[in-house]
């Protein structure tokens, strides 16, 4: 059975992956973190030891076994009415570049169980390799605002634009920004603002989801 330490924790109501934060020559997971980045960080530059032990098993072991486990994390938390029904990939920390191919591998085979995901990387080859589904939506971050709206407009997937004095990521898609979202508070078209949630996003095709 698993050991006592979890992959899925939780970001308000939502079941999150975290990994370490820092540079990966330190044990951290950032490769392509930026110096804004780093300085904002929620997670106040500090890194606990579940962290670590979801990099080391990520790293050794295989994505099949990982999905699995995932998967079933995940339906033991659907046991709680309130849990966002889906996965958020990188709360903090990021997909190493050798972590890039079985990482995708991980997101399909969820994603063919159903299981709704989104996310925030700085891995633009895993982000490249992603297909974009209705239910599977991985933004690439981009600190320059001029440059996240340009590449948008050559892709229909998401594009991430920290806003960091304001503490809301910019979600562009197609070349405009569609959302505005901080955890806390959603900021979309078709609803303006409210609390933050994820499974009407979702269901709407708006924010993170849209489409």
């Amino acid at each position: 059975m698993f050991s006592a330490k979890r992959i899925l924790l939780m970001d308000c109501d939502c079941p999150s992956i975290y990994m370490p934060i820092g540079n990966p020559k330190d044990g951290g997971s950032c490769a392509f973190s930026s110096k804004k980045c780093r300085e904002f960080c929620p997670s106040g530059l500090v890194t606990n030891n579940t962290e670590k032990f979801v990099l080391e098993y990520f790293k050794r072991e295989d994505a099949k076994t990982i999905a699995d486990r995932i998967y079933t994390e995940f339906l033991d938390i659907m046991r709680n009415p309130r849990a966002e029904k889906m996965i958020q990939w990188w709360t903090w920390g990021d997909c190493l570049p050798e972590l890039t191919g079985k990482t995708v591998k991980i997101i399909l085979n969820l994603n063919t169980r159903g299981v709704p995901q989104y996310g925030f990387t700085r891995n633009k080859k895993l982000w490249d390799i992603l297909p974009c589904y209705h239910n599977l939506h991985i933004g690439l971050t981009v600190d320059n605002i001029d440059e996240a709206l340009k590449l948008s407009t050559i892709s229909h997937k998401m594009i991430a634009c920290p806003d960091y004095e304001t503490g809301y990521a910019q979600m562009i898609f197609t070349g405009k920004i569609r959302a505005r979202c901080s955890g806390w508070w959603c900021i979309t078209e078709e609803a303006g603002e409210r609390n933050s949630n994820c499974t009407q996003c979702l269901a709407e095709g708006s924010g993170c989801y849209y489409r």
